[in-house]
């Protein structure tokens, strides 16, 4: 599907422990795994991870699952995309997002979420 603010894949949901976990060693986990990436508070449960300008991924802490979802890193990057949108319609933008910008965010997305959740997912 595609809103307003880009093309939505599903995001990746982690089963972890009701309560096991807190956004203090999450961040800690993922800043000490991931060196070379920047990452940085939103909210009290809302991390946002940078690889670059254009790639990143958004880490929320819900109490029994942490979801991850590839995005752009910075809201001058999601503004710039939705300024495409507006000027040159939906579907010239789109391509380009799933050329240029899918991929390498999806894979960031991956990564992260496996490791999380290897550290801290369920084992079934």
């Amino acid at each position: 599907m595609f809103f307003i603010f880009g093309p939505r894949t599903k995001p990746m949901k982690i089963k972890i422990p009701e309560n096991q976990i807190t956004f203090e060693q999450l961040k800690a986990d993922v800043e000490s795994q991931f060196p070379q990436y920047t990452f940085h508070v939103k909210t009290k449960n809302f991390l946002v991870a940078r690889k670059n300008g254009s790639t990143g991924a958004n880490i929320l802490l819900r109490k029994s699952k942490v979801v991850v979802n590839g995005t752009f890193p910075t809201m001058g990057g999601t503004m710039l995309f939705v300024l495409c949108i507006f000027l040159f319609g939906v579907l010239i933008p789109f391509i380009v997002y799933l050329i240029a910008f899918k991929k390498n965010q999806k894979m960031l997305e991956t990564e992260i979420g496996t490791f999380i959740q290897q550290k801290h997912g369920l084992k079934i």
